[in-house]
């Protein structure tokens, strides 16, 4: 009997158990009787019928109860309720208390002063004829035994024979065992289907088994299995870094500014989200959230102070926030660093001409660009080769220098030898030797 099982018995009661007063453990192929005095001391009715529960322990803390129902179990011998003193009713139908434990069995029900109903139909005890009689004169307290209320006039019969009952017993006790001992020789052993200890406990095992398969397929089908828990991520990755996830993908921020001094970390946890859920877990170097077995770690951009870490939640967000001093005073830098003025631009004086000083100073290191303004005009760079090209042509032909705007076909060839056509030669001067 487990505190799960009987929380979920009792539904009637909201799953409470300490002030539980009734609780049903019918067809549970329960074997034993455990755990009621610690769960549920304050039971008055208590249902165990149809299980295969061999023997009465564990009962006798429960002063409150008055009513005791275990029919259609294995019981053997009464015993171990003399504690319940409140005990009105036992019902013991169709065990196997035989008439060898008749006499112990009624003799541990002599301290039960309260009960009054008691029922051992179908119990091998009841095959001997005496046996009503017998426990009426045992036990006075008795109002009705089987459903058969006990009259006073039987009360008092019973009460007269007693010693002639006890000689009878002990005839009837010997008889029985005669029969189990020749049985045991014979190598006797129960069928399949009789009714015995043995087989009922066979077959309840069997039904077990089954309803546990059917179970686990319901709970596999509906998804509701028990799955073995999750093995969350270690601190360090493959890599022996530290590692930086988040498997829930909640919202999250890491502020080391607004504070001097401080490093603040923010987890979006859902707002009804149970605390009792949340684990946390501050190093100098990352900080670590296990939310509902997801993992939310990050590494931090300073070292921190764990021991002085301050964790919060809020209560209108239900937002997670730790609060991390910086460890070492070094490394906190100014919130507002003035940066160095960028250098200014001077515009150029344009009173200052060419060989003006300081226009000099100003244009140090600038570069002089020759620019070609239109065809026929040839930037100053490339005049001399040209008239050089010219000279060379006329020379080598035996004649004088063309004139400036005359192009020969010499001269054509020298220029194609230089890469220029004839619209790339300017205006030239004539050269005097």
């Amino acid at each position: 009997i487990t505190e799960e099982l009987l929380r979920k018995r009792a539904e009637h009661n909201d799953g409470i158990l300490p002030d539980l007063e009734e609780v049903a453990l019918h067809q549970q192929e329960l074997e034993t009787i455990d755990n009621l005095e610690q769960l549920a001391r304050h039971l008055k009715i208590l249902l165990l019928q149809n299980n295969v529960i061999r023997k009465m322990e564990n009962l006798s803390k429960l002063k409150e109860l008055e009513y005791l129902n275990l029919c259609l179990n294995n019981i053997q011998v009464i015993e171990n309720i003399e504690g319940c003193e409140s005990l009105k009713k036992l019902d013991l139908t169709a065990n196997f208390i035989s008439v060898s434990a008749l006499r112990e069995s009624v003799y541990n029900l002599k301290a039960n002063v309260q009960l009054e109903d008691l029922y051992l139909h179908g119990n091998g005890c009841t095959d001997w004829v005496e046996h009503r009689d017998y426990i009426v004169a045992h036990l006075p307290q008795l109002k009705q035994l089987d459903g058969t209320l006990v009259t006073p006039t039987e009360r008092i019969l019973a009460r007269r024979r007693l010693p002639q009952l006890e000689e009878m017993l002990d005839v009837e006790i010997e008889r029985e065992q005669a029969e189990r001992r020749e049985k045991l020789l014979r190598g006797e052993r129960p069928s399949a289907g009789a009714w015995c200890v043995e087989n009922r406990l066979e077959q309840a095992r069997e039904l077990y088994a089954q309803k546990e398969k059917k179970e686990d397929y319901e709970r596999k089908r509906m998804g509701t299995d028990k799955k073995p828990p999750r093995e969350i991520p270690g601190v360090l990755n493959h890599k022996g870094e530290i590692r930086q996830c988040n498997e829930g993908k909640y919202d999250f921020k890491i502020d080391d500014d607004s504070q001097v001094g401080m490093v603040i970390f923010e987890l979006g946890v859902p707002k009804y989200m149970d605390t009792a859920s949340l684990d946390v877990d501050v190093n100098p170097w990352y900080v670590r959230c296990v939310v509902k077995e997801k993992l939310s770690q990050l590494k931090l951009p300073l070292e921190v102070a764990p021991s002085k870490a301050v964790v919060q939640r809020s209560k209108t967000t239900g937002w997670l926030k730790v609060t991390m001093p910086v460890a070492n005073a070094s490394d906190i830098k100014p919130r507002f660093e003035k940066k160095p003025d960028p250098p200014k631009i001077q515009p150029l004086d344009a009173q200052h001409g060419p060989n003006d000083e300081n226009a000099a100073g100003n244009l140090k290191g600038s570069v002089t660009l020759d620019i070609y303004r239109g065809r026929g005009e040839l930037a100053p760079a490339k005049q001399k080769p040209l008239l050089k090209a010219r000279g060379q042509a006329a020379a080598a032909a035996g004649v004088a220098a063309p004139a400036p705007t005359e192009v020969t076909a010499a001269v054509r060839a020298a220029l194609e030898a230089e890469g220029l056509t004839e619209d790339d030669v300017p205006p030239l001067e004539i050269i005097q030797k």
